[in-house]
């Protein structure tokens, strides 16, 4: 759940990532110390971040801050693309004895502060920081000498309008977040034990029944639903990176029945574990 893949340079800490969605917009739930601009290109679909919906359509972007828990749904099925620009706090200052990052940068890491979340064209300044993006993405792509000063000038421009139009963080359902991560990062490292839902409800504190409404209600999936993804998603990865046995490696990701196991791994990778294994290792 906690994505700690790194974006860019330790000196210089932005990634520009593509992503293409075949069968419609799909972001895995995830959170991530770094800030986030993403914007779509094409398609449409439904963004949600720290348990708030956003439709965006082509063109449309979102802000999501420093660890918090987003992820995207399909809205239909057409292709889809989009990208995203992840950068550490550090790229605007170091902390410390920093007015910049004391004053523009801390407010939002601490949660005193909120920026817009969702941008449309319709907005003026909003239309100006879309705008940003498409350059940044363009000088990421095209990398000629001196595009580290040109993207610092323009993200550093695209958090001014952001500053200017933030607000003081109000109250949420931030205790019930909490627990939600809790309990995904407990399935993120149990996946390939036999967990029941009490055993997951645990580490929340909550009943079975409250846990299982609160954990759909807030990642748009039931709890079992999101264990199995993970543990598809590890299978995948063992296949890419093994020659275990494809039974053995079902077994291994936790799943105890085959049958099973081959069942949710089409319905959520599009192949059969056969096809994927010809895949990568043919």
């Amino acid at each position: 759940m906690y994505e700690d893949v790194p974006h860019g340079s330790a000196d210089f800490p932005i990634g520009v990532h593509t992503t293409v969605c075949e069968r419609g917009f799909a972001l895995y739930p995830h959170t991530h110390r770094e800030f986030e601009f993403l914007m779509l290109k094409s398609g449409s679909g439904i963004m949600n971040i720290d348990g708030c919906e956003y439709k965006l359509k082509a063109g449309e972007g979102v802000f999501v801050n420093s660890n918090s828990l987003h992820f995207g749904e399909r809205e239909t099925n057409e292709r889809c693309v989009f990208f995203a620009i992840v950068f550490s706090p550090e790229i605007f200052g170091s902390f410390g004895s920093d007015l910049i990052m004391n004053k523009y940068v801390s407010p939002l890491l601490e949660k005193k502060m909120d920026f817009p979340a969702h941008y449309t064209e319709k907005c003026e300044w909003q239309r100006e920081v879309l705008e940003g993006a498409e350059e940044v993405y363009n000088l990421a792509e095209e990398r000629k000498s001196g595009f580290e000063l040109s993207v610092k000038a323009i993200l550093m421009n695209m958090w001014r309008l952001c500053f200017e139009h933030g607000t003081p963080a109000s109250a949420s359902s931030g205790d019930i977040l909490e627990r939600m991560k809790a309990a995904m990062e407990f399935m993120h490292r149990e996946y390939a034990s036999p967990l029941t839902l009490a055993d997951i409800a645990s580490e929340t504190n909550m009943s079975r029944e409250y846990f299982c409404r609160s954990f759909s209600k807030t990642i748009h999936m039931t709890p079992y639903k999101y264990l199995n993804r993970i543990r598809i998603d590890n299978s995948c990865a063992m296949i890419q990176t093994t020659n275990l046995p494809i039974g053995e490696i079902a077994q291994r990701c936790g799943f105890n029945s085959f049958s099973y196991f081959s069942k949710r791994f089409k319905e959520y990778i599009g192949c059969t574990p056969t096809e994927y294994v010809k895949k990568y290792r043919e």
